[in-house]
């Protein structure tokens, strides 16, 4: 598949045409929009996640990684008290935190490139 290339419907054209408008600029400017619904839509789902995560261990995530890293008594009331399979939540918590990272880093590039 070419990724360099796209077919734009005829009516399309001509209505952009009837506009003034740059055939280029107006699918940038379409594209650009889209694509931050897209990410704005990533972040608020993996947001939505990791405040569930949060509000399950009480703490942010770099808090609770460092406290699972640095005591023992942490891992213990953990274990106890909240959930015994704590490590596998871990994974989907750190996919949350470093997506909305990642997407957000992402979102700015594109909002700078307007």
């Amino acid at each position: 598949m070419d990724t360099s290339s796209a077919v734009i419907k005829n009516n399309y054209i001509e209505v952009l045409y009837s506009f003034g408008k740059d055939l280029q600029s107006a699918v940038d400017t379409a594209l650009q929009k889209y694509l931050i619904d897209l990410i704005t839509s990533k972040i608020a789902e993996l947001r939505k996640k990791e405040l569930l995560f949060e509000a399950k261990y009480e703490c942010d995530y770099q808090s609770f990684s460092q406290n699972i890293s640095e005591s023992d008594e942490f891992v213990i009331n953990i274990e106890e008290n909240v959930n015994k399979m704590w490590e596998n939540e871990l994974a989907e918590w750190e996919f949350c935190y470093k997506g909305i990272d990642d997407w957000s880093k992402k979102l700015r590039n594109i909002l700078l490139m307007s």
